[in-house]
């Protein structure tokens, strides 16, 4: 089982929740050997300690720079067309798959509620790993509250 976060509470912590309830695909940023950057955008679901998971084949170039480089950026947002209306979520931390078949079987109920189409994908799902982002730094912009307006923790 994953390692328990430390708990956050707060406005902005709450708001970075609902903000990930109400989006779907998340900006993957990995790196091979080489340092060279590879950027996937991929479903997510996420946990109330803000870990992103997300399905993948094992032989997806993201995940296959995973087994060299774990370390990860991601990013979430919507698509407003007003500044006064920005928000997302910037992070960067470590990629890994999920082991622990009771965390498994946890993230993939809430992944079938959340993206009811999966039951559609019988052969997909076979063949996809389940994995999950530990974030370490996180920073959520929202130009609702004002312009620039930010908060930033960090994690583990």
């Amino acid at each position: 089982m994953a390692e328990a976060l430390p708990p956050h509470t707060g406005e902005a912590w709450e708001a970075v929740l609902r903000f990930l309830g109400q989006r779907s695909t998340m900006t993957l940023v990995t790196a091979d050997e080489d340092g060279s950057p590879y950027a996937a955008s991929l479903y997510f679901v996420h946990d109330g300690q803000l870990r992103l998971y997300f399905l993948s084949s094992p032989e997806s170039r993201h995940v296959r720079h995973l087994a060299a480089r774990p370390e990860v950026a991601v990013t979430i947002h919507g698509e407003p067309w007003d500044w006064k209306t920005i928000q997302g979520l910037q992070l960067t931390g470590a990629a890994e798959p999920v082991e622990d078949p009771e965390e498994r079987e946890r993230v993939m109920a809430r992944y079938r509620e959340k993206f009811p189409f999966l039951h559609e994908l019988p052969q997909a799902l076979a063949h996809a790993r389940l994995y999950r982002v530990t974030p370490r730094w996180v920073r959520w912009i929202d130009n609702t509250k004002g312009f620039g307006y930010r908060v930033e923790w960090r994690l583990g």
